[in-house]
């Protein structure tokens, strides 16, 4: 699964979580939440992405996986 699709997924779940809590602030702070789970995945995909470019000699190989 790719980290977009995996952001996308967060935020559906996101999105879901927060129409069914009542509207008394613990929305806010399922966004906060979600947010940092969303900021921990974006930064654990780019490490991942980083140590696998770092590892290539071939450029075209480095941008297969810059495109994917």
């Amino acid at each position: 699964m790719t980290l977009m699709a995996r952001l996308c997924a967060l935020c559906a779940v996101s999105a879901l979580m927060q129409m069914v809590l009542p509207e008394d602030g613990r929305q806010g702070s399922l966004r906060m939440i979600c947010g940092l789970l969303m900021l921990h995945l974006t930064l654990s995909g780019m490490q991942e992405l980083c140590a696998e470019i770092m590892a290539q000699r071939d450029l075209m190989r480095i941008f297969e996986i810059l495109m994917k």
